[in-house]
């Protein structure tokens, strides 16, 4: 089962547009390595955020955004209109019945954080042994030489950011299991106003280290392309 967003649904939004991230530029550095009039898939589309942008910059590619989240999806189709194909599926089990050019995933299903001199896989996808089966069935969505775009984002902290409307954003990061291969996590998100929570989901995250991931992209048949000149983005293949 991947994690969803339910009940930060009605505040994410607020947060994500407060300056949590600079969609604009994640939009440009990856329409810079993509090009024009492309079939694009994103995981973990979320508000539609990324993809709004991302059109803004290309209007000749074809966007399809999948997520597991149905109100994240019902607000992504307010925001794009028929712009985008939008879609409410699971990454492990998703059916598109077409091939993408291009897949991205900014901070949805899979995304990479930065540990000193090495990177992490994290994963909202908890089980180890399904990430296997979510990364497998993306590369079936994808034509052989077609690009995964992953960011790369620096490693979670605790801590409160003050939003419009007088709430305060926090979100609390506990260690859990840690095994050779990976570790997981537990996330906790909370909005809250006058001093009582309004809102709140909390996740658990697994994070593979450097063999483990690799194994992972190999085995989906993802070969290692390299890192953008930001250190924003990493770049797979499908072979």
């Amino acid at each position: 089962m991947v994690n969803q967003y339910t009940g930060i649904t009605n505040y994410y939004d607020l947060l994500m547009m407060s300056g949590y991230y600079d969609y604009h530029n994640i939009a440009k550095k990856a329409y810079s390595i993509v090009g024009n009039n492309c079939q694009i898939l994103e995981i973990g589309v979320g508000t539609g955020l990324l993809a709004e942008k991302y059109m803004e910059i290309d209007n000749t590619c074809q966007f399809t955004g999948v997520d597991i989240t149905p109100s994240f999806v019902e607000i992504a189709k307010k925001r794009l209109g028929n712009k985008a194909k939008l879609i409410v599926a699971d990454a492990l089990t998703m059916e598109l019945n077409k091939t993408f050019d291009v897949a991205i995933s900014h901070a949805g299903v899979w995304l990479f954080i930065s540990c000193g001199d090495r990177l992490e896989l994290v994963s909202h996808i908890p089980d180890v042994q399904a990430n296997y089966k979510g990364l497998q069935n993306l590369a079936r969505h994808l034509r052989t030489g077609s690009l995964l775009l992953l960011s790369i984002q620096k490693s979670g902290i605790n801590f409160e950011k003050n939003l419009p409307g007088g709430i305060i954003y926090s979100q609390l990061i506990e260690e859990l299991e840690d095994k050779v291969d990976y570790h997981t996590r537990k996330k906790s998100y909370f909005f809250k106003k006058d001093g009582e929570i309004i809102a709140q989901e909390k996740l658990t995250i697994t994070l593979f280290r450097q063999n483990a991931y690799q194994k992972l992209f190999d085995e989906a048949g993802f070969d290692f392309q390299g890192i953008n000149n930001d250190n924003s983005l990493a770049i797979y293949k499908k072979r």
